[in-house]
């Protein structure tokens, strides 16, 4: 799960900037670009995985960022 649930500093930066309803979302383990569930097995690899744990996004947000 994104490390956002477990980094209080990092959740209050957030919230700070104006992200409370995207902090909320990747706390119910929802992407907070598309607000669908997050589902690990969709992950493509190890570095798609470890942007999920920066960012929260889901793979199929992932890809339409960063392709």
């Amino acid at each position: 799960m994104s490390d956002l649930k477990d980094n209080p500093k990092k959740k209050s930066n957030l919230n700070i900037l104006g992200f409370t309803k995207e902090v909320k979302r990747v706390e119910l383990g929802l992407c907070p670009a598309c607000k669908d569930p997050i589902r690990t097995e969709d992950f493509k690899d190890p570095l798609s995985f470890k942007e999920y744990n920066i960012s929260g996004l889901c793979q199929k947000c992932q890809d339409s960022i960063f392709e």
